[in-house]
């Protein structure tokens, strides 16, 4: 698959087959995330990966589902049905060390996303479905699975065969997203 394919053909999904992940699948979509760039190469992400039903369920009780439940369900209990939930972590320390506050507060989550969004496209490239969760509780979850305090998880996702195949989302026209300074 080409990136650009890659790129269009990325969905969110919600829903899994009951089928296990390749342990070289899941070490090569995290490789493909290191390859992102990152502030002075300082590379903070870190990973906790959970495959485990139990760390899964504990998991899935730091979950919200926003402001409002879906037919009175408060977590989001279709993670339950991932095979995979990569943890997307940030250490801090090392972007701080470097850039200071600005490191702390922005560089280092920028860094994860950059790293997230080519794990998601390798992920698509090799038929595997994913979504970003940013909907959880961060002490709650680093106190379930045993984080690290100086790990800070950012974004959960889950991972596996895709169940659904959803139709692309409305995008704006780039015409509307663009400015142009001449």
């Amino acid at each position: 698959m080409q990136v650009l394919e890659a790129i269009t053909q990325r969905r969110s999904i919600r829903r899994f087959e009951d089928k296990p992940v390749p342990d070289d699948l899941l070490w090569r979509i995290i490789e493909a995330g290191t390859w992102a760039p990152s502030a002075g190469n300082m590379q903070a992400w870190e990973f906790v990966i959970v495959k485990d039903p139990q760390a899964r369920r504990k998991l899935v009780d730091t979950t919200d589902a926003g402001t409002t439940s879906r037919a009175g369900v408060y977590t989001q209990e279709w993670i339950m049905d991932a095979p995979i939930v990569l943890v997307v972590c940030y250490d801090v320390k090392r972007m701080t060390a470097r850039y200071g506050q600005k490191g702390r507060e922005l560089l280092t989550k920028l860094d994860c996303m950059l790293c997230v969004q080519n794990m998601l496209l390798a992920a698509t490239h090799f038929g595997l479905g994913t979504c970003c969760v940013v909907g959880f509780d961060p002490p709650a979850l680093m106190k379930a699975l045993d984080i690290p305090e100086e790990i800070t998880p950012i974004l959960l996702i889950p991972m596996g065969y895709p169940a659904e195949h959803p139709q692309p989302p409305y995008r704006l026209p780039v015409d509307d997203v663009v400015r142009m300074v001449l």
